[in-house]
């Protein structure tokens, strides 16, 4: 992503726009964390409202207003990983059931990717997801993505900096359990 690109797509997201872009891991699909856009987004993957999201942010200061923040939550979200990881922590009470699905907690990562830290960094925390139909495979690039959402979202990221092509290791905080390698 270049920076125009990041500024364009901030500008879309900022618009209330769903945007397709390269995350840290695969390509995604973005918006940012207002129960309107959420319903737009479940409806544009058609996917079960039970399935929640995960949050992107270039900071853990983002992350204030979703989640609850004890010393131990607040020292693992500020350790570097190696390899993307999702954490799902412990959600406050005002978050949307749609951000969390089924459960209380809600899946939360800090990106190191320089474009998608570019982006929070000018509009806050983003809802991201896979770019991809609910229980279809991954859109492996934006010739796919532009073919399976065509008009429904708002804008493709043409210029992508590559992730590592894989999804983000998933851990829940309070257990350890690894819920995805």
């Amino acid at each position: 992503m270049t920076y125009s690109s990041q500024n364009k797509a901030a500008v879309v997201l900022s618009n209330n726009g769903v945007i397709a872009h390269q995350t840290d891991t695969v390509i995604g699909l973005a918006c940012l964390p207002t129960e309107k856009l959420l319903l737009r987004l479940i409806r544009i993957k058609q996917r079960h409202h039970q399935k929640s999201f995960i949050l992107l942010a270039s900071s853990l200061d983002q992350l204030n207003d979703f989640i609850q923040l004890d010393t131990d939550t607040l020292k693992t979200l500020s350790k570097a990983t190696q390899q993307p990881t999702t954490w799902l922590v412990p959600a406050k009470n005002n978050v949307s059931q749609h951000l969390l699905g089924n459960t209380n907690k809600i899946a939360v990562r800090i990106t190191n990717h320089l474009a998608i830290k570019s982006i929070c960094d000018q509009v806050g925390v983003i809802v991201s997801t896979s770019a991809n139909l609910s229980d279809q495979p991954i859109c492996k690039d934006t010739q796919q993505v532009k073919k399976v959402f065509g008009p429904n979202i708002d804008y493709i990221d043409q210029n992508q900096t590559p992730g590592t092509g894989k999804s983000s290791t998933i851990i829940d905080l309070g257990s350890s359990n690894i819920l995805r390698e």
